[in-house]
């Protein structure tokens, strides 16, 4: 859905709407739309596309990250028909939605050029990140070794890592490929991070680690608000 500004700036919000990695258009009981979370947004100027993802248990991680990625491109391949600038979009997202917004900043990149479809062909790259306590590297959750694939402190989250989450192979492949920190390059955009010290969800060190590995990287503009 899409939320225009009465003064437009030019510039484009991608607001993932996901939490625990669970998305709704209507339903109260998962994240939903809430216009009222885009007003501040709004009053400066900046037009908001609220991006319902895919869900599980029928869609995973890796699946979301592939549904965000498409949404950056899809809106950049329409552009012109909502008003913004194709070089001037964000994007934002909490806790969940901040492991998919890192996924975007770290990962995003060129389209296929030959691709059939005219979204396809467009860039995932964006030009800035924010989010709120996002999980950032689940083989190292909230320590050393202690992993976070569906098990241990996110257990109860397992279905959303799917049937990879099963083994111990599978983990180790399945938390590296949606870990947003091994994924970091010198190429990742303008990046705030807002995480509280008392966080008993998302440990306070998934944000610590990816800001110094963004920064042992090369990333020129990263910072980390506790």
């Amino acid at each position: 859905d899409v939320f225009q500004p009465a003064q437009p700036n030019g510039c484009g919000l991608l607001f993932l709407v996901n939490g625990g990695w669970l998305s709704s258009k209507a339903t109260p009981l998962m994240v939903t739309i809430r216009p009222d979370d885009y007003r501040l947004y709004l009053e400066r100027g900046y037009t908001v596309f609220a991006v319902v993802t895919s869900s599980q248990p029928k869609f995973t991680i890796p699946e979301l990250m592939e549904d965000v990625q498409r949404a950056v491109r899809f809106v950049r391949s329409n552009a012109a028909k909502y008003g913004v600038r194709p070089d001037r979009l964000g994007v934002l997202g909490s806790s969940s939605g901040g492991q998919l917004t890192l996924s975007i900043a770290a990962r995003g990149g060129p389209g296929k050029p030959d691709a059939p479809d005219p979204v396809e062909r467009e860039s995932s790259a964006v030009q800035a990140a924010a989010c709120f306590f996002p999980p950032t590297d689940f083989l190292n959750y909230g320590g050393p070794g202690i992993s976070g694939v569906g098990q241990g402190p996110l257990a109860s989250l397992q279905v959303a890592f799917g049937p990879r989450a099963l083994t111990p192979e599978g983990r180790e492949s399945l938390g590296r490929e949606i870990s947003p920190i091994y994924h970091v390059t010198s190429q990742l955009p303008q990046t705030l991070i807002i995480h509280g010290d008392a966080d008993q969800a998302v440990p306070l060190q998934q944000s610590e680690s990816f800001v110094k590995r963004a920064k042992d990287a090369g990333a020129p503009q990263i910072k980390l608000i506790v």
